[in-house]
């Protein structure tokens, strides 16, 4: 190790005292590498307790990486039980996966992200988040969302909005999309083509009563699109799907490949 010239470092640590910041990597990995060059990172410290006035902020946590040399960025989350949770990666990211984020990502631009988890416990995501993920992951093929906290705004109030023709969403290269521990606004969201639109949609995991509700009974066009192409659709529980004349004139390709929903 102590000849390593390049060190790309994913990680994910929980329930200690501290947030990892820079003075942690260096003093514990990169002080005993005096070869290293390139150093890339990807870090998620989870579950850390902290005393209500003395939570570090992302400004705190960044201000040492940048002391260190370190080109990064970060953001931080806190629940209701004072417990916090610190990502911080380094710039420009590299990487083809990045750790799972929150509803607190300050943006920028990941141009090889492909797969993505996105939750939150304590906040929505609203439309404007998702504007901003759509073209902070410009390749993005596959999408989880885990969060059961309804929208400030929902769907419909965002249709209704007079400045919405403009601010429709497209993931122009999402192909699987997983909708299973969401709240039904989240459904809404992503399959109504006045909210988003998703060219290369074919494979979808959701709910089946939620996917009921959205489409009207398999019935609403501003949902059908956005379905036209599914081929296989995976729901979280097993239920009885009612095989309707509709079900299947919903999902055509789902019906002529024989394929495939469980």
């Amino acid at each position: 190790m102590s000849n390593l010239e390049q060190l790309t470092l994913s990680l994910r640590i929980r329930e200690r005292t501290s947030f990892i910041d820079g003075t942690h990597l260096h003093n514990y990995i990169l002080n005993s590498m005096p070869h290293l060059h390139s150093f890339f990172f990807d870090i998620v410290t989870e579950r850390v307790r902290f005393d209500q006035h003395l939570r570090p902020s992302p400004g705190d946590i960044l201000s040492i990486f940048t002391e260190r040399g370190y080109n990064a960025n970060c953001y931080v989350n806190y629940d209701h039980h004072d417990l916090g949770r610190c990502h911080v990666y380094s710039l420009p990211f590299n990487m083809e996966r990045i750790r799972p984020i929150t509803g607190s990502f300050p943006g920028g631009r990941f141009m090889n992200i492909r797969v993505l988890h996105m939750f939150d416990i304590v906040q929505s995501f609203e439309h404007e988040f998702f504007a901003q993920i759509s073209l902070s992951f410009p390749v993005l093929n596959h999408l989880t969302l885990s969060n059961t906290i309804s929208k400030n705004v929902t769907p419909l109030q965002q249709i209704l909005k007079p400045e919405n023709a403009s601010s429709i969403i497209e993931f122009s290269h999402l192909v699987e999309l997983g909708c299973f521990d969401v709240h039904i606004d989240y459904v809404e969201q992503f399959l109504s083509n006045l909210n988003t639109r998703l060219p290369c949609l074919s494979k979808l995991h959701v709910k089946y009563e939620h996917l009921v509700t959205v489409t009207e009974n398999f019935t609403r066009n501003a949902t059908r699109i956005n379905c036209a192409k599914l081929k296989h659709i995976d729901f979280v529980y097993n239920v009885k799907i009612m095989r309707s004349k509709n079900f299947y004139l919903y999902f055509p390709l789902l019906y002529h490949h024989k394929s495939h929903y469980s």
